[in-house]
């Protein structure tokens, strides 16, 4: 039998202990993010040799495998800058072990790897099936939920555990999950992705940002332009707008990842391009800043209900 070799040691970075495949010549660190090589961590090296059996692995990770989604519907409020590295950390935390039996299964039986792969993939979607059906509701909207739990914290988790088998289980997994439903397709993300483009919009207007991309416009567009300028000006010198924009910062970031993990999501953009930006841009245009502050006000709290509640 054939044997999976790590090596422990602490991260340079946070200080925390960490188990890795020794072969990775690379890796991030599940505590702090930290990209390392096996020469960054500090106190000796360990090799540890680890047999196991790959069935009873697999019965583990195929047992464990839906709790990477069911009972993380909080998980949506957690979409935000400054509390999503947080709670994508104790996420990665929790799911890591699934992952690691589904890694030494893999590597003890070779030789099967492509159909250990598969079977965890169909198992988690089964699973998922079972549970939509189980639920009381709209099938649609329970999938839509699972899925953005799936695009946006497992499928990236995994990658960023940058074991041998993460690129293909996300692929297999992103693949499948279209074949299965192709009117609510996802794609393969990463976590560094998904934290740049915190950093990039929150520069700017979240939702505004979000559907001008939607349209193809550019970062400079005449209706970006002037949404910061009333964001930074008018709205800022108001009693509330500091408040409001607070608010603002804080649950858009939710709301465009909801819309974004949606198959109509350019129907849904230009729903609110029409029903609300089009009406502010009008009113900026036209010198009514009162008016143009409570379709903001407006656009925030509907799709706060509809998106978040």
């Amino acid at each position: 039998m054939s044997q999976q070799e790590f090596i422990t040691g602490k991260c340079s970075q946070c200080g925390e202990e960490l188990r890795i495949p020794a072969h990775l010549e690379t890796f991030s660190c599940m505590y702090c993010g930290a990209r390392l090589t096996p020469k960054d961590l500090v106190e000796e090296l360990t090799p540890l040799h680890l047999e196991g059996d790959p069935d009873q692995l697999m019965e583990r990770v195929t047992r464990d495998l839906l709790s990477c989604v069911e009972g993380r519907e909080g998980l949506r409020k957690e979409i935000s800058r400054n509390r999503f590295a947080e709670a994508f950390t104790a996420y990665e935390q929790s799911c890591r072990p699934i992952f690691d039996d589904l890694e030494l299964a893999c590597r003890l039986a070779p030789d099967r790897r492509s159909d250990l792969l598969q079977q965890s993939v169909n198992t988690l979607l089964d699973q998922l099936e079972q549970r939509w059906a189980a639920k009381r509701g709209s099938r649609a909207l329970a999938l839509e939920e699972d899925k953005m739990i799936v695009a946006i914290f497992l499928v990236p988790m995994v990658g960023r555990l940058n074991l041998s088998v993460s690129d293909d289980f996300c692929n297999l997994l992103q693949q499948t999950w279209v074949q299965r439903y192709p009117k609510y397709p996802f794609y393969v993300g990463s976590y560094d992705a998904i934290q740049e483009g915190f950093k990039k919009r929150f520069k700017f207007c979240f939702i505004t940002t979000a559907v001008c991309e939607a349209q193809g416009k550019p970062d400079d567009c005449a209706e970006l332009t002037a949404f910061r300028a009333f964001r930074d000006g008018y709205l800022m010198e108001t009693a509330d707008g500091p408040d409001l924009v607070e608010e603002y910062y804080r649950i858009a970031p939710q709301i465009v990842a909801a819309i974004d993990g949606c198959a109509d999501r350019a129907e849904r953009y230009e729903a609110i391009r029409r029903r609300y930006l089009q009406p502010c841009y009008d009113a900026l245009c036209n010198g009514r800043e009162g008016e143009c502050k409570a379709h903001y006000i407006r656009m925030v709290h509907d799709l706060e209900r509809e998106y978040l509640s």
